[in-house]
């Protein structure tokens, strides 16, 4: 791959696995580390700082969308993330994420909850890579989840599912000159009552000079599980879905350092937060 395209990747890379992990959905935490294509090459290391403020006073119980309750008004998710990268060689990357989660609504009851949420980590291996104008790749990960702390789950307000998971992970992608489109398809292996889940994740990147323009199309599906009002229903256990879109941009300012800002929306959910969120960020490679 030319040097300034692999450069021009890292960046793109670091935007979209940063923005995506931080994701909530009412009670579900982010599907964490959805990939590209991109890798870091052996040696090299990428960290990346982020905030993010996700709110939503609608939400979807079952597949109807209702106000939320007074007790519990708008609620509102604050993230802040440490993302990081590590080529343990040119095809073998080693990727994780920690984050600490503020929720909280402002509805008569004043519920709230904050703390550490979930450390995750995925190995990505890049099974194959053809072309040159054109170049395809197909790309393997799996790792896990799992609590950083002893947070509550079960609740309208809260930080995660609080379930250690597997993760896989099976992404293809297509260069050709400053685009890029890469899909990718998911399993998660969820822990408690919380039903597995299937991610996929759809990305159209663009980049000029130092700047990467980037949109996506995200869906969760989840095996089974209750809808919110159901006899004996829990959170954690309900058939949280959704779909969003987003959009991002990324500068890199020289070559270790650069900044983002991204902003997402559901469009469709099942047990979940018609959410819109934002995510600003930095991020270094060494």
């Amino acid at each position: 791959m030319p040097s300034y395209l692999r450069r021009r990747g890292f960046g793109l890379a670091l935007c979209l696995c940063l923005t995506l992990v931080l994701a909530l959905a009412c009670a579900l935490p982010g599907r964490a580390l959805d990939l590209n294509g991109f890798l870091a090459p052996k040696g090299h290391t990428d960290l990346a700082l982020s905030y993010t403020v996700e709110r939503y006073d609608h939400f979807w119980r079952g597949t109807v969308k209702r106000p939320n309750p007074p007790f519990l008004g708008e609620v509102e998710n604050k993230t802040e993330s440490l993302w990081f990268r590590y080529g343990i060689t040119d095809r073998i990357n080693l990727i994780g994420n920690a984050a600490y989660v503020d929720s909280s609504g402002d509805g008569s009851d004043r519920l709230s909850e904050s703390g550490l949420q979930d450390f995750e980590a995925l190995i990505a291996f890049r099974l194959f890579e053809t072309g040159s104008s054109v170049r395809q790749s197909l790309l393997v990960a799996g790792g896990g989840r799992t609590p950083m702390s002893d947070y509550l789950a079960d609740g309208p307000v809260s930080i995660g599912d609080h379930s250690t998971d597997v993760l896989a992970r099976l992404v293809y992608q297509v260069e050709a000159g400053s685009f890029y489109f890469s899909q990718q398809v998911g399993y998660d292996l969820r822990g408690d009552d919380v039903p597995d889940g299937y991610p996929l994740y759809t990305e159209l990147g663009y980049g000029v000079g130092r700047v990467s323009l980037i949109g996506y199309y995200q869906q969760y599906y989840a095996d089974g599980g209750s809808d919110i009002g159901d006899d004996a229903f829990t959170f954690p256990g309900n058939q949280d879905e959704f779909q969003r879109i987003g959009a991002k941009v990324f500068v890199r300012v020289n070559q270790p350092f650069g900044v983002f800002v991204a902003g997402f929306k559901a469009i469709d959910g099942r047990n979940s937060g018609d959410i819109t969120g934002y995510s600003a960020g930095a991020t270094l490679g060494f």
